[in-house]
């Protein structure tokens, strides 16, 4: 056994602090503090904002009604509004990626323990990426194993064909029952090739014999809306810890942003009207937040969008917004005055070009007829810095909106706008959760590995007790449990060698053993 193959978990976690400053200074600062305790940081009230966020309520239950009814509507849009953070690191999608799960449970802590009022956890997630992104939402993720040769974890399970894995998630059609039989055809294969354990395919066909194939999935008319019934279906299989466990509703951001820039570009006071229309007042934000992630990148968008034949896959950000093509995905665009009017400019995968006024009808049109969409910025903008909600984030979240909260602050302040500034300044955009885990499951031999949906579901769920166990953990602990995603996000050297995977989930088991509750199958 070589000297690497003995690395601790601590080592491995210094490795991705090294890439990563903002798990360092977490770590710096709460590793020592239970998870339970530090979750209480998201348990605030909401902070005074430049306007009011009642609108929010209506967006929230606008978008949950027509899929599961008035009473889920109006619990979650009452839990929202009374709450003064939500979480915002979560990618639309049927979600089986362990971190994003996990994480989802852990910042819904005060909910599931009973410390906070609520009868849900809303999560606001974004549909702009694409369903063959690390976080799949084209398929499901397993992470257990069989007995057969190892592959990369998790092993990702296709429900949508190969031509839509470029399609944005918000813009999916929804998937029918061949894509489920193809689904189905597949895990037994897996299984015959003993990739996955008798109980891990069982487990994955209940799932898409009962959840997928229920008619109130297969009668709606998109993905997102399929996703946000089987999202909560599965969070009541995988929480057990009473008669009535919270509901966990995943909201489209960008759906929610457009609805409230239907109000906000009808009202010239509102940010979002001032930022877009007001000449110096929109050339200085997009001067200060210019190489912002999660903003734009002018001259690498200039360059796309004036060069000839397909774009190189660059990243350049959007100004404002994302074009989206006719095969549902997003056109990166750039704003700009052509014969004094302004105009949204871009060119497509293929190089086609997009253009498009920017009016205020011609954007409420385009966004209604789904030929634009709101960039990270935009939501963020509307959301967070309009209407005073805190943003729970990643690794990268704490960044880039306190780079855009000052930006924007300087700006106003510039406009001689003091007290819409300091309010914004106030605004809390440093609030971190991601890259924890709080339970594993057992892989080959003396390992543990990351629990998605399917391993939590195939041990029988999660009750009161293994919450209280997970709460437990030092924010450290949680880390180490969580190296798989983190040590993936630092681009860590050693996520280009053979079997790290083995090697970190031997170190957790080192570490973790008895400590971390363990998805055991029944």
């Amino acid at each position: 056994m070589t000297k690497q193959l003995q690395l601790s978990a601590s080592a491995y976690l210094e490795m991705a602090c090294q890439k990563l400053p903002v798990v360092k200074n977490i770590l710096n600062t709460f590793g020592h503090m239970p998870l339970g305790v530090y979750t209480e940081r998201f348990n605030t009230p909401p902070c005074p904002s430049v306007q009011s966020r009642d609108d929010i309520r209506q967006a929230v239950f606008n978008q949950i009604y027509p899929v599961l009814g008035e009473n889920i509507a109006t619990r979650t849009a009452n839990d929202l509004m009374a709450a003064g953070t939500v979480m915002t690191t979560t990618h639309l999608g049927i979600d089986y990626f362990a971190n994003s799960v996990q994480g989802n449970l852990i910042y819904g802590a005060g909910t599931l323990t009973g410390r906070c009022k609520g009868t849900t956890i809303p999560i606001f997630c974004f549909g702009n990426v694409p369903l063959n992104s690390s976080t799949f939402a084209r398929g499901l993720l397993v992470y257990g194993t069989g007995s057969g040769v190892r592959k990369e974890l998790p092993l990702r399970l296709p429900v949508f064909p190969d031509n839509q894995k470029r399609t944005m998630a918000g813009l999916a059609k929804p998937f029918t029952k061949a894509m489920q039989q193809r689904a189905i055809q597949k895990t037994m294969a897996w299984k015959k090739e003993n990739l996955i354990s008798k109980i891990t395919a069982e487990t994955i066909l209940s799932i898409i014999e009962h959840e997928y194939a229920a008619n109130c999935v297969l009668n709606q008319n998109s993905y997102s809306a399929q996703a946000m019934i089987i999202n909560r279906m599965l969070g009541k299989r995988m929480l057990k810890t009473n008669k009535y466990s919270p509901d966990i509703l995943y909201l489209e951001i960008e759906k929610i942003t457009a609805f409230l820039l239907g109000k906000d570009l009808n009202h010239e006071n509102s940010l979002a009207y001032r930022i877009f229309f007001n000449t110096t007042l929109r050339e200085a934000i997009i001067q200060h937040l210019d190489g912002c992630p999660g903003c734009w990148y002018t001259d690498k968008l200039h360059a796309r969008e004036t060069s000839y034949g397909k774009p190189v896959g660059t990243a350049t950000g959007t100004t404002f917004f994302w074009g989206i093509d006719d095969y549902g995905r997003r056109v990166p665009l750039l704003l700009k005055a052509v014969k004094g009017d302004l105009y949204l400019s871009g060119r497509d995968d293929q190089g086609d070009s997009f253009i498009m006024n920017f009016t205020q009808d011609e954007l409420m049109q385009a966004l209604e007829k789904q030929k634009l969409l709101p960039s990270l910025f935009t939501c963020f903008l509307l959301i967070c810095f309009a209407r005073g909600v805190s943003c729970v984030g990643g690794v990268f979240q704490g960044a880039y909106l306190s780079w855009m909260k000052t930006g924007i602050a300087d700006c106003l302040e510039a406009q001689s706008d003091t007290a819409t500034a300091e309010i914004i300044r106030e605004i809390t955009t440093d609030l971190y959760q991601d890259g924890m885990l709080a339970f594993m499951s057992p892989g080959q031999g003396n390992e543990l590995l990351p629990a998605g949906p399917i391993e939590i579901i195939q041990a029988g769920g999660v009750n009161r007790k293994d919450l209280i166990k997970a709460f437990s953990l030092t924010v450290t602990q949680a880390h180490m449990a969580g190296l798989f995603g983190a040590l993936k996000d630092a681009g860590a050297p050693i996520t280009r060698q053979p079997d790290w995977q083995g090697m970190v989930a031997r170190a957790c088991s080192r570490e973790l053993s008895g400590k971390i509750p363990l998805c055991n199958p029944c």
